[in-house]
């Protein structure tokens, strides 16, 4: 029992404490460099947090592919059910029928978008 505790948090708390101390460390040296900064009297200038634009075909890109995976992954068990398939070869019916429907949402989000503007393309024609 203890061995199984003691691996748990070596497999979790190690990494999570490692990261916090290279986070720390990190922040220590930041706050470190601008504290040099100013006694030497040069004001440090801020830090400009810039907010990323969002792709807003992510989210039509997850549903596309979600359906597909959602699709392919009833079909695979209709087929491995209701054909005369040895059970041994039911899981790669199944496996086959999930990566074929994937392709077809993959394949139908780019088919979709491609005839989509950018959103940088709409800004430079805003900005024209």
């Amino acid at each position: 029992m203890l061995v199984a505790v003691i691996a748990i948090i070596c497999v979790v708390g190690l990494p999570i404490g490692f990261g916090m101390y290279l986070g720390l460390t990190a922040i220590r040296a930041e706050h470190k460099e601008r504290m040099n900064l100013i006694n030497q009297g040069i004001i440090p200038p801020e830090k400009i947090k810039r907010k990323a634009t969002p792709n807003q075909f992510v989210s039509l890109r997850n549903g596309i592919v979600l359906v597909a995976l959602g699709i392919g992954i009833i079909l695979g068990f209709l087929c491995s059910e209701k054909m005369a398939i040895p059970q041994y070869n039911k899981f790669w019916i199944i496996a086959a029928s999930i990566v074929f429907f994937l392709g077809l949402g993959y394949l139908s989000y780019f088919l979709i978008t491609r005839k989509m503007p950018d959103a940088q393309q709409k800004e430079e024609v805003k900005q024209e």
